[in-house]
């Protein structure tokens, strides 16, 4: 007979999320009672109870069960008492390693009450333990997808499921719990965005958050509601939570969820959706910016320049978006330095553009390219004057001639001749009747059935040819109307800056792509070639052309 000294019991309880959503009648409290209850019956020694509560079964990185498996190697328990094989784990390989050879290995007895298991004695419950190891991790993996399609279908139902609003709102007291504007963080959000639309980098908006002394979104959320900030924060702003401020459609009313999911019911870790994966329901809530604010900023973030800061706190208009005509580099600011005096102090001032390859490689990749930055902003200024003065002269001429001025662009990087259009959908219409035909011979038995698959074979091959030609074909027939509007706003852009005195860097973002710059030729006469690529009208950027050049350099 076992004496009381023997057995040394720690009692093991487990309540999950899961279990709760499910309106299991398995709390903490009773599974104590029922086993408690036990342990004093046989007599047994309780030295411990361990609890984890709100954790999945299907893994043992659990707090509680790791302090209990350690007490049992140790020593200071040698029997494991649960409610049932589920509350231990539902990993049936994880728990039959437990069972079969961990436990036995360091004799510790486990006994699983409600499903008969005891490894101490030959209980029918021993047989079947197996089994019940493998359903308990089916129950697991089937309840796993039962909550998934209930978040799933509530995301669906616009039913807002997180437990912190985005900084700028509140979650809502309705029953889908929508986004409610908290203005005095939604006027830091507005004033962030407005500061990327006119060329602020995400790390100087940072920068100018943290000298104000502006409380970051997890500060200003314990200051205003007492919720718990990060235990490691340095309580500043970074470029990473203005990017993703600026990277959430939260802000535009829209709800977009589901934007993580976990590896699987096994693995917890989150990662993201594919973009098709996501549940997007449209003005669902009052937007804190605009549509046209969101372009903007997103135009600004596809541009090619980075807006480089200089050390007097400047960003120069052009900085950034300026390339080498010759070998595709960035343009880089130069400086050049007088002396006052012979024992004076040198005074640096910003003079020109360099050819960035030129600034690194010497003359081995290219030449200096330099030009004085007045130079270039005065003509690009002027270029853009005389497009306005022209505008506003005669906007239907202009209108005309920018358009003119993207079909020419169209033609070069378009290979497919929209003249072709009818030719191709004729021959997808023969091609599709020499199919059914095709199947009508070999019905007939006119054809055997090696000809009819080799014919259907290339038929098919054509067919599908032919669908991707059309379907460019009409993608640049779209162009055509999208032209159009891009004409339009490039028109109402440059109206803006028709009395604008000096260029500015917001006005240099919003109209230009990207220009290029053609070598200098020291006591050369002959003009300068500067081309000058603007938004929405010639459909290129300084991305393309600068793998193009590299491209062409390795030929």
């Amino acid at each position: 007979m076992e004496s009381k000294q023997e057995i040394k019991v720690g009692i093991y309880a487990r309540l999950s999320r899961d279990d709760e959503r499910n309106g299991e009648s398995l709390s903490i409290e009773n599974q104590k009672l029922i086993l408690e209850k036990y342990v004093l019956e046989q007599g047994w020694n309780l030295i411990e109870i361990y609890v984890d509560d709100g954790y999945s079964g299907t893994t043992f990185d659990r707090p509680g069960i790791q302090r209990l498996l350690e007490d049992a190697k140790c020593g200071k328990i040698n029997t494991i008492l649960c409610k049932d094989l589920s509350r231990f784990g539902r990993n049936y390989i994880q728990v039959g390693q437990y069972t079969d050879y961990i436990f036995p290995m360091y004799n510790i007895r486990f006994i699983a009450l409600n499903d008969n298991v005891d490894t101490a004695k030959n209980t029918t419950g021993m047989d079947m333990m197996p089994i019940m190891n493998v359903f308990n991790e089916w129950h697991s993996a089937n309840t796993s997808k039962k909550i998934r399609a209930v978040i799933e279908a509530n995301a669906k139902a616009g039913k807002y499921r997180t437990t912190y609003a985005p900084y700028g709102y509140v979650k809502g007291t309705d029953e889908k719990k929508l986004p409610i504007i908290d203005e005095p963080a939604a006027s830091n959000v507005r004033r962030i965005f407005e500061m990327r639309a006119s060329g602020i980098s995400p790390k100087h908006i940072a920068m100018k958050f943290n000298d104000e002394n502006i409380p970051i979104p997890s500060d200003y959320r314990t200051q205003k509601f007492g919720v718990t900030a990060y235990i490691f924060s340095h309580h500043l702003w970074t470029c990473d939570v203005v990017k993703q401020i600026l990277r959430n459609p939260t802000y535009l009313g829209h709800l977009v969820q589901l934007r993580t999911t976990n590896i699987s019911y096994k693995n917890r870790k989150q990662i993201k959706r594919p973009d098709e994966e996501k549940v997007i329901i449209y003005n669902t809530h009052e937007a804190i910016i605009s549509q046209e604010l969101w372009d903007k900023v997103k135009e600004i973030e596809r541009s090619v320049s980075q807006g480089k800061i200089q050390s007097n706190d400047i960003v120069h208009p052009l900085s950034g978006l300026m390339y080498c005509e010759d070998c595709g580099s960035k343009m880089h600011i130069g400086w050049n330095n007088t002396r006052h005096s012979r024992n004076g102090p040198r005074i640096y001032r910003q003079a020109n553009y360099n050819c960035g390859g030129f600034k690194v490689f010497g003359t081995r990749i290219c030449t200096s390219h330099m030009i004085k930055i007045d130079d270039i902003e005065n003509i690009v200024l002027q270029d853009i004057k005389s497009k306005a003065n022209f505008i506003n002269f005669n906007e239907e001429k202009a209108r005309k001639e920018f358009l003119q001025r993207q079909e020419n662009l169209q033609k070069e990087k378009f290979s497919i001749d929209n003249k072709n259009l009818k030719n191709k959908v004729k021959r997808l219409d023969d091609v599709n009747k020499l199919i059914q035909s095709t199947y009508e011979d070999k019905v007939l038995n006119k054809i055997s059935e090696d000809i009819c698959i080799s014919l259907l074979n290339n038929y098919q091959k054509e067919k599908e040819i032919l669908e991707k030609e059309i379907s460019q074909i009409n993608k640049n027939i779209e162009k055509i109307e999208q032209n159009k509007k891009n004409v339009d706003e490039f028109i109402r852009r440059v109206k803006k800056y028709i009395a604008t005195p000096v260029l500015t860097r917001e006005m240099a973002l919003e109209l230009i792509e990207f220009i290029t710059i053609d070598k200098f030729i020291k006591g050369s006469k002959e003009p300068r070639k500067i081309h000058i690529y603007y938004k929405l009208i010639d459909n290129v950027n300084g991305i393309d052309f600068k793998r193009n050049k590299q491209k062409l350099d390795r030929l």
